[in-house]
């Protein structure tokens, strides 16, 4: 099939994935290798984007006005991947923004995303049509 294929990617230790192994029991998945430096070439030799929850983005010793990234989208933009990070929620703000336009902003102006996923797509909308008024 001709289909566009996003690698959806998460801690290792959610355990959110579990793939059998050849003696038929499960294991959980480890996706620890997508996180080293060459990950974004191999995960571009089979999808077309990667979902990675936006946290993985963002460093974690970020603070209001003082955000660092990762390098993970601008590696994934090398690579020819586009970048969709998962989940944005207006209700579950981190700690360095106050308000979700702020937080809209860091994900698509600071972080360069090609898109999101969200609980709050009127929000999102309303961000997106915001920025193309002021460019």
């Amino acid at each position: 099939m001709d289909l566009k294929l996003v690698q959806l990617i998460a801690y290792t230790d959610w355990h959110e994935t579990y793939e059998e192994q050849p003696n038929g029991t499960w294991t959980n998945y480890s996706y620890d290798w997508m996180f080293k430096p060459v990950a974004m070439k191999e995960v571009a030799k089979y999808a077309d984007g990667i979902g990675p929850d936006y946290h993985m983005l963002i460093n974690e010793n970020s603070k209001p006005g003082k955000i660092k990234l990762t390098a993970m989208v601008k590696d994934a933009h090398k690579n020819k991947l586009v970048v969709h990070p998962y989940n944005i929620r207006i209700d579950k703000l981190p700690n360095y923004v106050k308000n979700g336009q702020q937080l809209f902003d860091i994900i698509y102006n600071k972080a360069n995303v090609d898109g999101a996923f969200t609980d709050f797509p009127d929000l999102g909308v309303k961000f997106l049509q915001k920025q193309h008024q002021h460019p």
